[in-house]
């Protein structure tokens, strides 16, 4: 694989498909890069067309509101690194999966953050060669990102 899923602890018995391992390792990379264009990529190849992405606590719902969502993702970050620690699946198909993760980030003001926090990936055709997103939901806690922010 590659970025920000290289160690990730994958379940047994079940196997989470290589597709799928590839479009959550896609995802990553796509939202920890600043290029304009990626809300594009994200609302065209990653997400279906009634999907939901809940980035913070806003959700961004359907083709539109993800291609937009990242207008304002990058206003106080610099950097932004995530890595997926442990994935757990709900199903047989790997449709449903709940994961582990952390997040570095560089803020503008020159503070760096760092914390995990857990998510949910619903997926779309998961044992086929073209799954997609249908949910992406992300619990943390925001308390050391909003401390950094206030210093700064």
């Amino acid at each position: 694989m590659g970025y920000g899923i290289d160690f990730a602890e994958w379940p047994t018995g079940i196997e989470v498909p290589q597709a799928v391992q590839q479009l959550i390792e896609k995802f990553y990379q796509l939202l920890d890069n600043s290029d304009p264009g990626i809300g594009d990529i994200l609302a065209d190849e990653i997400f279906t067309s009634d999907g939901v992405a809940y980035f913070g606590a806003t959700p961004f719902r359907g083709t539109e509101e993800i291609r937009n969502s990242r207008a304002n993702a990058w206003n106080l970050i610099s950097m932004r690194k995530h890595e997926v620690l442990k994935v757990y699946v709900s199903d047989r198909n790997a449709s449903d999966l709940l994961f582990t993760a952390r997040v570095a980030m560089g803020l503008r003001n020159g503070k760096q953050v760092e914390g995990e926090f857990t998510g949910r990936l619903v997926i779309s055709d998961p044992q086929t060669g073209s799954p997609k997103l249908c949910l992406y939901q992300v619990w943390g806690d925001t308390s050391a990102l909003v401390a950094a922010l206030r210093e700064g």
